[in-house]
Order: C-alpha cells, then structure tokens, then sequence
C-alpha cells in the first residue's frame, strides 16, 4: 500500500523541504501552496505523477475547507498505508507592538492562515479519511513563540498558542477511537527560511528582538529547511510520534 502526504505552505522553505524529503522517500504528496513558484514547478517535474499541486488561499475558510477533499481525489483510491496531513503553511506578519497595529485586515488574516485554516483542514481530514488508511497523523508546524512572549509577536505568538491547545484537545478526542489520528503541534526551531528574513527586516521599534535573530543568522546558527524537515519525518516515523501532543523537535 501507498504512503501519501498533503503539505500546506508547500511552495517554499520548510513546506517546500517537506515535500522533496517525502517524494525521495517515495510518497505521494499533495503540495499546497497559493502560487506556484519555480522551486515548486522544478519539484513537481522531477516527481511527475507522484507530486500533485493545488492552488489554495487559507485566507479564504471555504477554501480551506474544500482542500482534503480535493486532494484525496488527486491521491486517488485507498487504502493507503499512512495518510499524513502537515499543516505548514504560516504567517508571521503583522509584527508589530499591541496598540500600534495599523491593519486590521493583515492581523484577520493572520488569524486566517495560522489558526482557522489549520483547525478547518484537521477537522475534514479526520472526518474524510476514516477508514482510508493504516495509519492516519496530522502535524502542525507551530513555534516556541506558543509559549514564550516577545515584543511585537502578540498575534504570532497568539495564534500559535491557539494552535497548540487546539491539537490538544483533538489529540485527547482522537484517543477514544482505536483507529483514532494521531496530532501533534510540532516546535521546528529557528530555520533559515523566508520568514526570518521577514523578521531580520521588520523595524527595532516594531520587534525589540530584531538583534537576536540577525545574530542567529550570522553566527550560522539557523538551521537548514532540509535538515530540519529530515529530523520532522524521522520523528513521524519513530514509535514516540505523538506521545505528548505538543512538542519541540530541538528536545528529542
């Protein structure tokens, strides 16, 4: 039986990482993703019908909502041996200090993006893919920022804290299934991706920590979205995948 994964945020950094460490192991995979990027383009016809690409805006709830379904008919029929679904795709914008936040739309769509879409792609895969497959796992890509405030992170920080008590919850209800999925709300680390370089640029004013992360990149203390998506897929394979429903992968 096949092994397949659906990846948001799939065009670029780790999401895009993600996906070329799944095809190398020979898995199906859906990579979700707004645009399709020359990255994802060159991806897609090194793995010709084994990676299939659909456009998405998790900004929008009834897109995000129709993307299981749509990727489950491009996966084509079970059973499958494993069905994963990573919730990638993320946003750390706006940065900004509460009370000096000038865009109402970028902090709903914030929201959008980081709390809604994730908890409206669980809620159809658990319910759309009963039955389909062995096993079945849903990983969010959450950050250390859930748990530890930093000036000018109040929304990121916010919706990430939303993301991990809402894989609590699912976690706990999925244990009353015996064939229930498995969910976790996983910490990356600092990875040397799009979104630093958006931090590294924010204003001193807008995010006082701007310092620690420019530092973090010139010390070559980042790490790779390939070695960081290696360590991701080992821990999903390992029998302590989702012993505990939150987790940092620096502490494994």
């Amino acid at each position: 039986m096949k092994h397949a994964s659906i990846v948001t945020g799939a065009s670029r950094g780790l999401g895009l990482a993600l996906a070329s460490t799944l095809l190398e192991a020979g898995q199906q995979v859906v990579a979700a993703a707004r645009i399709l990027t020359p990255e994802l383009d060159e991806l897609s016809a090194r793995y010709p019908g084994q990676l299939f690409w659909l456009a998405v805006d998790l900004v929008d709830p009834a897109a995000a909502a129709a993307l299981i379904p749509a990727a489950l008919a491009q996966l084509g029929a079970g059973p499958f041996a494993s069905l994963t679904l990573i919730n990638n795709a993320g946003v750390v914008t706006p940065i900004g200090l509460v009370g000096q936040w000038e865009d109402p739309l970028a902090v709903a769509q914030a929201v959008a993006i980081n709390v809604t879409a994730p908890l409206l792609l669980t809620n159809t895969f658990i319910a759309q893919t009963q039955g389909l497959a062995e096993r079945r796992s849903v990983i969010g890509i959450s950050s250390g920022a859930a748990v530890k405030a930093y000036p000018g992170w109040g929304v990121y920080g916010a919706s990430k804290a939303a993301l991990d008590h809402f894989s609590r919850h699912a976690a706990l209800e999925q244990t009353e299934h015996a064939d229930g999925v498995k969910v976790v709300a996983l910490y990356p680390g600092v990875v040397d991706t799009g979104m630093q370089a958006t931090i590294r640029g924010s204003s001193a004013e807008a995010f006082p920590n701007r310092a620690r992360f420019e530092a973090l990149k010139a010390d070559g203390a980042l790490s790779s979205p390939a070695d960081t998506a290696a360590r991701i897929l080992a821990y999903l394979d390992s029998p302590a995948f989702a012993s505990v429903p939150v987790v940092d992968i620096r502490e494994l």
